[in-house]
């Protein structure tokens, strides 16, 4: 889904830091609707790409813009494009977000289980991150930001952010393979078998993350907390957390 919008204020006349405020248009259609025109086409745009369909709605609220469309036409490089990060099934994968960083000015909107994800596309060029559960006024701020082309990261997310990478950093990379693949609901007999080690080594990884992650206090107790926090770094794709396409891992074959 993409939507495209001016960058507006939250207020009447829309001045989201760059093009012609809203009150300006206005008056130049009644003065010159010639050049109104060219203003309105100049004016920068914003794109929003996964998320649900409510979001549209809030942020034509939040961004005082009318003019909304839905669907279809790509948007001139270098655009202002928001990826929603809130609905796991609905956000885009990493490989999208990569693309949409190197043709846009990419700012996301990020849900408490896609810090992970959010962290990849920073890393990978994205310019902007705010999170869900912060203000609108950030929102508002992170979009202003990548308008002027500036980087800029949200307190909120900025803290999420350093726990993940906290956490990750404490993981080696067997281990963070095993809570892949153990998030992945797959059980121990196949978590060895993809991994090409015996059910003992398997095993023993999974006691030894726990045991790291239990001094933090992050909840490893449950085979559901495992998949919590592979979601929360980023290790399972957004797809295959909610199953709207084909799993992470094949599980064909597996059953125990």
């Amino acid at each position: 889904m993409l939507v495209e919008h001016e960058v507006g204020g939250s207020g009447g006349n829309g001045d989201g830091g760059g093009g012609a405020p809203r009150g300006a248009v206005d008056r130049l259609k009644r003065d010159d609707p010639a050049d109104a025109r060219a203003q309105e086409r100049t004016a920068p745009a914003l794109g929003l790409v996964g998320g649900h369909p409510l979001t549209a709605v809030g942020l034509s609220s939040v961004f005082g813009s009318a003019d909304v469309v839905v669907g279809g036409g790509a948007l001139p490089a270098r655009s202002v494009v928001l990826a929603d990060l809130t609905c796991p099934g609905c956000s885009p994968a990493a490989a999208e977000l990569t693309r949409l960083a190197r043709q846009h000015r990419l700012v996301l909107l990020v849900g408490q289980g896609q810090v992970g994800l959010a962290e990849e596309a920073l890393a990978d060029g994205a310019l902007c991150s705010v999170g869900a559960w912060e203000p609108v006024s950030e929102v508002r701020r992170a979009v202003a930001a990548a308008g002027a082309g500036t980087p800029w990261v949200s307190p909120g997310a900025a803290e999420a952010g350093a726990q993940v990478r906290e956490v990750r950093s404490l993981l080696s990379r067997q281990e963070r393979e095993v809570l892949r693949l153990y998030g992945a609901d797959l059980p121990a007999k196949s978590v060895a078998r993809r991994m090409g080690i015996t059910v003992g080594t398997a095993k023993e990884y999974l006691k030894r993350m726990r045991a790291k992650l239990a001094v933090r206090g992050v909840a490893v107790g449950t085979k559901v907390d495992l998949r919590v926090l592979a979601e929360q770094l980023g290790l399972l794709s957004p797809q295959a957390q909610c199953g709207t396409a084909p799993d992470v891992v094949d599980l064909r074959d597996e059953a125990s």
